[in-house]
């Protein structure tokens, strides 16, 4: 009797270790697999992030409270015309890529400053649309209405951008709006659309007093786009801290 009290004393024992044993184990790699999920959702949020940042229009980067508004540039070709001193409905441009333009395409030549302004004599031009190549292989750009440009390009270089895009941290996530159109001033998420298609989710668990700072251009270096974002998930937190640069050359 004494020796299978013993025995079922011992058995108990090492059963008690295996089973914790085991939990910590599967626990240590669920925390691992945890961190890893983790870790991917940070660097898809910072590849998306950046690889539209780097299409942004020159001078129009802006930010406001946790959002990030730019310009993005689909296209650009150098003009052979171009409507300077008096409004026209057109000009003429060597063939660019892509055609035919995007839906609700603008042109925007030398954009170095105010950018949002869609006045008649605004860096940015009303909707635009393109000829197929023609004689000379030119190509004709059409304005929905008269406009002139302010400046030349030094380059004779002109972009092809569509509405501006904003990303926002807002309630602990992070979105990515569109379709809201031109605005003078910078719109709060309140302004932005509420739902889809207008806004897409990027990532949940996001949050930073500070997620975006825009630093200018200067001699030696191109605009810098700052990012700082701590991504959370059950106990593990991640912080990231990248930094971005766009072009400015107008």
């Amino acid at each position: 009797m004494v020796e299978l009290v013993t025995v079922i004393v011992i058995l108990g024992i090492l059963s008690i270790g295996t089973v914790r044993f085991i939990g910590d184990s599967s626990q240590g790699f669920a925390s691992t697999i945890s961190r890893g999920q983790l870790a991917g959702d940070t660097r898809f949020v910072v590849e998306r992030l950046a690889r539209d940042l780097r299409n942004a229009l020159p001078n129009s980067l802006r930010v406001a409270g946790g959002c990030l508004e730019f310009v993005p540039v689909s296209g650009a070709s150098r003009y052979v015309t171009l409507p300077l001193v008096t409004p026209a409905t057109s000009f003429q441009s060597v063939p660019l890529d892509p055609l035919p333009l995007p839906a609700g395409a603008r042109v925007a030549v030398y954009p170095d400053a105010d950018v949002y302004n869609l006045g008649s004599s605004g860096v940015i031009s009303p909707t635009a649309t393109a000829s197929a190549p023609g004689a000379g292989n030119i190509v004709t750009m059409s304005f929905a209405a008269a406009h002139r440009f302010p400046a030349a390009s030094p380059a004779d270089r002109y972009f092809v951008v569509t509405d501006p895009v904003s990303f926002c941290v807002d309630g602990g996530a992070l979105y990515r709006y569109t379709g809201y159109g031109f605005l003078s001033a910078q719109p709060p998420v309140a302004l932005l659309p509420g739902g889809l298609p207008g806004r897409s989710l990027v990532a949940e668990q996001v949050d930073s007093p500070t997620p975006f700072q825009v630093s200018g251009a200067t001699l030696s270096r191109n605009a810098v786009v700052e990012m700082d974002f701590i991504f959370s998930r059950a106990d593990d937190q991640i912080r990231i801290e990248h930094a971005v640069q766009v072009r400015n050359v107008p």
